[in-house]
């Protein structure tokens, strides 16, 4: 009986890649974000297949959280814990909607825990060669491919950072102090630290890499619209802690940073839409 040799051991390091195989366990505490950002980035076919598998389980696991998480605060609302303090649900129907949650709950907290299993299995299967992929994960990623491969598109991921970014710190900092709304902005914040703003990173770097900045001279420029951004909050977090009487001088510097990619961002569009024509 015949089988298939096993694939030598410095062709298959030829197969595939660091990042392929340490995306699965770095996917675990960053999840969506990590997962997507090294997907976006990835060109080697072994570590795009595997960001995409990870990728895949992550965006399952969230949309759990967001139907988990929905349906409790609807709960919440609609038996009268919530803001309105309005009980609309007979106690019958009640009762049945808070089993339901529960059963929510356990399903989200044996997922969380599944991942962590399933990353440090993935990550095994790519050592050896292996794109595995996450059991009863959705394919999200194949059915949208097409949509997420748009290179043109990433003008538009940095100008909806432009447009959104002031609009979440006025909320923050200006906008009704209602329970909802100061919910609703803190998540706005946590969505543009960790999702929105390493977007518009990739989105830049992704976009240098066409053809209006061919040149390696000018493709260096663009790490100076991240740099510069960054070197702004180191010395933001210095006057802060040497001249002010901040309690969280990093936050200070978080906000310094947002506000100094935000202009970076402006300016890069400019330079772009001001590009001489080819």
């Amino acid at each position: 009986m015949s089988s298939t040799p096993p694939t030598p051991g410095p062709k298959l390091l030829d197969e595939r890649s660091l990042s392929g195989i340490l995306i699965h366990f770095f996917a675990i505490p960053t999840g969506v974000v990590g997962a997507g950002l090294l997907y976006l980035l990835a060109t080697d076919e072994f570590t795009k297949r595997n960001a995409r598998n990870a990728l895949d389980w992550h965006l399952t696991v969230l949309l759990i959280t967001a139907i988990t998480v929905g349906s409790f605060l609807t709960y919440i609302e609609l038996t009268g814990q919530g803001i309105t303090e309005v009980s609309v649900l007979p106690s019958s129907v009640s009762t049945v909607a808070g089993v339901a949650i529960s059963g929510l709950f356990v399903l989200w907290f044996g997922v969380t825990l599944w991942t962590f299993a399933v990353g440090l299995i993935a990550m095994v299967k790519a050592i050896f060669g292996t794109a595995w992929r996450y059991p009863f994960s959705l394919a999200l990623v194949e059915q949208f491919e097409s949509r997420i491969d748009l290179p043109g598109g990433w003008p538009l991921i940095i100008f909806g950072y432009v447009v959104l970014s002031p609009l979440v710190i006025w909320a923050v900092f200006f906008a009704s102090t209602t329970a909802l709304v100061s919910i609703l902005a803190a998540f706005g914040l946590i969505g543009l630290i960790l999702v929105l703003t390493p977007l518009t990173v990739v989105a830049m770097y992704l976009h240098s890499q066409g053809d209006w900045l061919q040149d390696t001279t000018q493709q260096s420029y663009v790490l100076a619209h991240v740099g510069v951004p960054i070197f702004v909050a180191a010395i933001g977090y210095a006057v802060s802690l040497e001249f002010t009487q901040s309690i969280y001088p990093q936050g200070d510097a978080m906000y310094v940073f947002l506000a100094a990619f935000w202009i970076s961002a402006i300016v890069y569009l400019l330079r772009w839409w001001t590009r001489p024509s080819q």
